[in-house]
């Protein structure tokens, strides 16, 4: 694997080219011209333009029929440990001029092809990293990357997951130790003086979105004094947020019931206790709360929507690509005149356009006026490439109802 075979290579024209040195972080198998003479697709490729200039490696993924794309232009560039090392070098710097490495903070090393990595992930907790790959054919890059980590950052552990296909966001996902240890089953970060629990070796997700920083900082010029509810809460990051910010009540509402311990777990980690009355737990489907809390004639000053791709209740059928507008629709009568809706929306198949669509479309139904005031995207750490827009997974909107 620390070799790619020179006469495996693929010829290509434009447009690929210049998408490719512009940053494209994949190639359709199906796009490649004669591409039946390279098969089959089990190893490193060499891509190269007309000239025979070698513009890339090619990566290949032939379960989700493309090539992953890793920028070069040595013909004799090694896929090693070495290759690996130079590209998180780069990454960590950045992540250093951003003041986000610390021994207890949490961030994003590796952003796939924003890093020049495509197709995979890597997060670091409290200095325990975990790496996601998009795909199964990539173990030996993943060990060959794993090395060049414990070279550049020295972490206390590392694992892997493969990320499914599909929105799974429930359940337990396996993973790979790639360090001598694995890393406890609850570990604790801080970010920006609150502190998270979250867990590496359970599920897709580990308890704290890093994508939404910008989001919870955000938040906190919104909360003094204000009743606010959080739908889908999931672990109460947004919750704990608002209420270290001054506001004067939350009701967090999500229908798994160990999240809602996971919320309280983070509220007593930040010093505040069970029984603390600004602080509100209901174990509810969400949109049954919004339904009943209509009929009680109940009123917020912020209303926090940021919902899964898809319901994981019993008995209701619900997707974020068309029922978005639905939701919103349950919540804006909710929202005293002049109150914030937070609608956030994370993603790839939710383009901004057709999100905010659904958010007019509820405004028209339900003959209220949308002003929008910020518009909090991805962090820093989470760069893109501007010709692949679809990475820019999270789109969040902070409006005033009117």
């Amino acid at each position: 694997m620390e070799e790619v075979n020179k006469e495996r290579l693929i010829a290509l024209g434009d447009p690929w080219v210049s998408r490719i040195n512009g940053g494209l972080p994949t190639l359709p198998i199906s796009e490649l011209p004669d591409a039946e003479t390279i098969a089959p697709f089990d190893e490193p490729v060499r891509l190269v333009d007309d000239a025979g200039e070698t513009i890339g490696i090619g990566l290949p993924e032939p379960n989700n029929g493309l090539f992953r794309v890793l920028p070069c232009h040595d013909v004799d560039t090694p896929l090693d440990r070495s290759f690996f090392v130079a590209r998180l070098e780069r990454a960590l710097e950045l992540r250093r001029r951003l003041g986000l490495v610390d021994e207890e903070g949490a961030f994003r090393l590796v952003n796939s092809e924003g890093d020049e990595l495509s197709g995979f992930l890597v997060d670091v907790y409290a200095g325990h990293v975990l790496i996601h790959t998009l795909a199964p054919d990539h173990r030996e890059i993943v060990t060959l990357l794993a090395d060049a980590i414990r070279e550049v950052l020295g972490p206390k552990s590392i694992i892997a997951k493969v990320r499914p296909k599909g929105d799974i966001s429930t359940g337990s996902i396996p993973f790979d130790v790639l360090s001598d240890e694995p890393p406890p089953k609850r570990i604790e970060v801080t970010e920006d003086g609150v502190r998270y629990e979250v867990h590496l070796t359970g599920g897709l997700n580990t308890g704290l979105f890093l994508d939404m920083r910008e989001t919870r900082r955000e938040l906190r010029r919104w909360c003094a004094g204000k009743r606010i509810l959080n739908t889908f809460c999931y672990t109460g990051s947004l919750s704990v947020t608002a209420i270290l910010a001054g506001a004067a009540h939350v009701t967090s509402v999500d229908f798994a019931s160990g999240v809602l311990q996971w919320t309280k777990t983070n509220a007593r980690l930040n010093g505040i206790a069970d029984d603390d009355r600004r602080l509100k737990y209901v174990r509810a489907d969400v949109f049954d709360h919004l339904k009943t809390s209509r009929r009680r004639d109940q009123r917020f000053d912020v209303v926090i929507l940021d919902p899964p791709t898809k319901t994981t209740v019993p008995g209701r059928r619900w997707y974020l690509k068309s029922d978005y507008d639905r939701l919103v629709g349950h919540a804006l009568p909710l929202l005293a005149p002049g109150g914030l809706l937070i609608a956030a929306v994370s993603s790839l198949q939710s383009r901004p356009e057709k999100v905010e669509q659904q958010l007019r479309a509820a405004a028209r139904e339900q003959g209220r006026r949308l002003r929008l005031v910020a518009t909090p995207g991805l962090p820093p750490d989470f760069p893109t490439q501007m010709i692949h827009p679809e990475g820019r997974t999270l789109k969040c909107y902070f409006l005033l109802v009117d």
